[in-house]
């Protein structure tokens, strides 16, 4: 139950942080392009390495920040992970390979597929 409380609070603040940055970059940064999403994502992928390279010995603190805070800021950070582990890890290259295209070529197509729903 704590796993769970743990991961919805810091969820709940990930996604906060990400709706206030976003709000204060459209108030002060009156520019066509999306700088905050890009500085969340960007953000995230550094606090992800981060925290998961610190956070071995401590389970909770990697289920409040990794999955819940960054995972509430920016879900582009967790595959950000999984790529920089791909590489890594020995024999992995057509992996890496292979989720990269999965998720950039393919995601995109879905979403522009959905936006034109």
């Amino acid at each position: 139950m704590i796993t769970l409380i743990l991961i919805m609070i810091g969820g709940g603040l990930g996604a906060c942080a990400r709706a206030w940055i976003t709000q204060q970059s459209k108030h002060y940064l009156k520019i066509d392009f999306p700088i905050a999403t890009l500085f969340v994502n960007l953000l995230g992928c550094f606090l992800i390495g981060y925290t998961a390279s610190i956070a071995h010995e401590h389970h909770w603190f990697s289920l409040f920040v990794v999955t819940g805070f960054l995972g509430g800021l920016t879900t582009f950070s967790t595959m950000s992970l999984e790529l920089v582990q791909m590489l890594l890890e020995k024999n992995k290259v057509i992996k890496f390979v292979l989720y990269t295209v999965l998720q950039f070529i393919v995601g995109f197509l879905l979403c522009l597929f959905g936006y034109q729903l």
